[in-house]
């Protein structure tokens, strides 16, 4: 007959409160960057955008982090985005000398997660308009990009406005990494060709 013993060696214990450190650290850190949003980081696309995040900064007496839209290097735009309640909102937009704000914010992302099969709609009015976006989580897809290869959640996102115009855009999205590529409604493929993290 074997005899186990009823005691460990001491010497696990201590090793075992160290890997749960970091895998607590580990699931924190994984789950503050589900969706990017640090000061700094930055995206560049096969198109000529770079996309960066900056901030936070006071958007309507909302602490936001702004995305900056540069084409070949000259600012074209920024978004407006909150981080909150386990979900990414659209405050705003601001292009041409002109800023609009979307009442109420707009949803980008729902969930601290997403999981295939997810859908979320929302509706906003923007001036005399109204803008309704609805986004659907169809698959986890393979993409290749200069980037590099990733497993991305493909995303379908049908914006719609009250004045009849329709846009469709696939986004593949990648936790902690963003959008790696994006296809517009007429096929054309947009990758990341580099990150700045």
């Amino acid at each position: 007959m074997i005899s186990i013993p009823s005691r460990r060696p001491s010497f696990l214990t201590p090793l075992f409160l160290v890997f749960l450190s970091a895998l607590l650290s580990f699931t924190y850190t994984y789950a503050q960057s589900y969706f990017p949003n640090r000061d700094g980081l930055s995206w560049t696309y096969s198109n000529g955008e770079t996309q960066t995040i900056s901030g936070p900064r006071d958007f309507g007496g909302q602490e936001v982090m702004v995305l900056l839209h540069y084409f070949e290097g000259v600012p074209v735009s920024e978004d407006y985005l909150l981080y909150s309640e386990g979900a990414v909102y659209s405050l705003g937009t601001a292009a041409g000398g002109q800023t609009l704000s979307y009442q109420p914010p707009l949803l980008i992302y729902q969930g601290d997660t997403l999981a295939v099969g997810q859908s979320w709609q929302s509706t906003a009015r923007v001036n005399n308009f109204e803008i309704t976006l609805t986004s659907e989580v169809l698959g986890v897809r393979g993409v290749s990009t200069p980037a590099g290869r990733f497993n991305a959640l493909q995303i379908r996102q049908t914006t719609i406005t009250s004045t009849g115009a329709q846009t469709v855009l696939e986004l593949f999205f990648v936790p902690s990494v963003g959008v790696v590529r994006f296809v517009t409604s007429d096929g054309t493929i947009i990758d990341m060709i580099e990150k700045n993290f």
